[in-house]
């Protein structure tokens, strides 16, 4: 485990955007497979026997890995750079930043690249960030606060992508749950 540990350390120095991208790509996908397991489940009451879209999962892992992982990376980079320091008031200031400016920008992007990558029109992805984008973003709120907080506060800078990745495992199946097409009605 110490070996594996160390390696990660070495690539996360050497390679910092190409291993954190990968750690969520490797997420994301897998969050998708999950989400498809629980849609499977849902749809046909099947104990999600049926078919994976590999392409789907593929795609979700594309924009995890793609946007997500470089995005977040520099972010938190970002924030650390301009707001210093884990006293209170930093990490006040660095999760009311992160929840009102980067978290609406994320998921809004993530919706449109999710929809275009599954061949939605523009003016379906606007239908989408209309209908959807604000109550994603307000159940992100719940859920990245308590998570910021306690990164911001404890996580060295380096491995806060990959404390993310952990959360987001849950988070990102229900994000695919919202952003992807189900099984049926995938192509």
């Amino acid at each position: 485990m110490q070996s594996l540990l160390r390696g990660y350390n070495a690539r996360l120095f050497s390679h910092p955007y190409s291993t954190k991208a990968a750690g969520t790509a490797l997420t994301y996908v897998c969050s998708d497979l999950t989400a498809q397991a629980l849609e499977r489940r849902q749809h046909t009451g099947d104990d999600g026997e049926s078919a994976f879209s590999a392409e789907r999962a593929l795609k979700f892992g594309a924009v995890g890995g793609l946007w997500v992982g470089p995005l977040l990376t520099y972010w938190f980079q970002l924030m650390d750079r301009l707001v210093p320091g884990r006293a209170p008031r930093a990490i006040a200031l660095k999760l009311l930043v992160d929840q009102t400016v980067q978290g609406p920008l994320m998921l809004g992007s993530m919706f449109a690249w999710c929809a275009l990558l599954n061949g939605a029109s523009p003016a379906a992805v606007v239908a989408k960030l209309r209908t959807e984008l604000y109550s994603t973003w307000v159940h992100s709120v719940y859920v990245w606060g308590p998570v910021q907080i306690v990164q911001q506060a404890l996580v060295p800078l380096q491995y806060r992508v990959a404390v993310s990745n952990v959360v987001s495992y849950f988070w990102d199946t229900y994000l695919s749950l919202q952003m992807m097409p189900p099984p049926h009605e995938a192509g």
